[in-house]
């Protein structure tokens, strides 16, 4: 198992050499998302479409629910 510093490194050097701070940074900020999606979907962190659906509706939606 990798650590994630090595993670991101490999991350970062895939990378284009031509690639901007911005772009890079974009990339390690998606990668890190996904990978809290993943592990919200391993624990069964989830809802429903239809759940989502009332949510927005409703106008039910924080900005950003913390996860501990």
């Amino acid at each position: 198992m990798s650590t994630a510093k090595e993670e991101l490194t490999q991350l970062i050097q895939k990378q284009p050499d031509n690639s901007s701070p911005e772009e890079i940074v974009r990339e390690l900020a998606f990668y890190v998302m996904v990978q809290r999606g993943l592990a919200d979907s391993d624990a069964r962190r989830t809802l429903s479409n239809e759940e989502m659906g009332r949510r927005i509706r409703s106008g039910n939606l924080p900005c950003a629910e913390v996860v501990g």
